[in-house]
């Protein structure tokens, strides 16, 4: 017969072994819930980061501008490292050309440099504030559309509710704000266009569909993305013509 005491001291010791696996199994759930929620959390940092500092040329959304490519597409997420013969996988790869820009002009269809962003290189960026922009960018893998589809997509109206009112909104939604300056307000990689109207209609839409037929003494050539005449309605450069014409009666 066995002894009660014995058998009281195995009875504590499972239900000790219960509790343990018990609480085991409750910290791998927290543990679970915590990940979920540090990612959420990098997630929307990410977008705050995303907006202030990449936007201007990729997009609100990622769907790429005529000054920097599409990243929110089925092809970057399928196919972009596979072309590029990356092996560290996508990740990898978006944190590298963040942290570190790209200072190679290698597609004519996108002139500008990329600037470095992480501290390591002179940006502004800390590490963990890139991996929150990397998780960002991937966190669009599952809905990206096809870039036939984006392609094909009715361009999203200018707000405004007048030509020189959608004029400004583009020259600020397509980044040209960053390389001209206008009454002392933007970028100086360009020429001012503060009074650009007074050279006539004429040269504002030669100059915005074909950047490098007038180059302006003291800027280069070839910086001007040239492929606004694929990615603006006429309506577009009207509005931006308009835009100047206000500009200038302003003066």
């Amino acid at each position: 017969m066995i002894d009660t005491r014995i058998l009281v001291g195995l009875l504590a010791v499972l239900i000790a072994l219960s509790g343990v696996v018990f609480i085991a199994i409750d910290d791998a759930d927290r543990r679970v819930e915590f990940d979920e929620a540090f990612h959420g959390r990098s997630v929307e940092n990410g977008a705050a980061l995303f907006t202030e500092y990449c936007a201007e040329c990729h997009g609100l959304h990622g769907e790429g501008t005529p000054r920097a490519p599409t990243l929110n597409s089925k092809y970057f997420f399928e196919s972009r490292v596979q072309d590029l013969r990356f092996e560290g996988g996508l990740p990898a790869y978006i944190k590298l050309t963040v942290a570190g820009g790209r200072p190679v002009k290698s597609d004519p269809a996108y002139p500008e440099n990329m600037p470095t962003w992480s501290q390591d290189f002179g940006g502004p960026l800390r590490n963990d504030q890139i991996d929150n922009v990397v998780n960002y960018i991937m966190n669009w893998e599952e809905g990206a559309p096809d870039l036939e589809a984006l392609a094909s997509a009715e361009p999203t109206p200018v707000p405004g509710d007048t030509p020189e009112e959608r004029g400004a909104n583009l020259f600020q939604g397509a980044g040209c704000v960053a390389c001209h300056m206008i009454d002392g307000v933007g970028g100086a990689v360009g020429p001012d266009l503060t009074n650009v109207y007074d050279k006539g209609e004429d040269y504002i839409k030669e100059s915005i569909l074909m950047p490098n037929a007038v180059v302006v003494e003291g800027f280069q050539a070839n910086i001007m993305p040239q492929n606004f005449g694929d990615t603006l309605s006429d309506e577009n450069i009207n509005d931006l013509v308009a835009y100047f014409k206000s500009v200038s009666e302003s003066q």
